[in-house]
């Protein structure tokens, strides 16, 4: 359905580019009808094919929204109680990173940095 959308609105917008430039350059009106029919017709089908192209070769999906909308429709809701073994699991996991956490800082000693560890720079001597 985006394909064919997409497709008559880039076709109605070169067909009014082909009938303002035929007017503006003064030719008959069959002859600016006939050829905004034409470029109507013609990129209608070039954007629908390169459209096809693209989706086929799995480079742009446009129409894979409305499939993950459907997926999503046919899943069953879950439980309470499904939500809150999730939250409680998810709580104890979080409880042991903290408490791994506070022993590795508590295993890494901290030393205050003094002036005999600072490396002095000499000046350059001037020639």
């Amino acid at each position: 359905m985006f394909k064919l959308g997409m497709s008559l609105v880039f076709g109605v917008i070169s067909a009014l580019i082909i009938v303002l430039t035929g007017l503006s350059s003064e030719a008959r009106l069959t002859t600016v009808l006939l050829r905004s029919l034409i470029g109507f017709l013609l990129t209608g089908a070039l954007v629908w094919l390169v459209t096809l192209i693209l989706e086929t070769k799995d480079i742009v999906g446009f129409d894979k929204n409305l499939e993950l909308i459907e997926e999503m429709e046919k899943e069953e809701p879950k439980s309470p109680e499904e939500y809150e073994a999730e939250d409680a699991a998810a709580a104890a996991e979080a409880e042991t990173q903290s408490a791994e956490e506070e022993q590795e800082h508590e295993q890494a000693e901290f030393k205050p940095l003094g002036s005999e560890d600072l490396r002095h720079m000499e000046a350059p001597s001037q020639n």
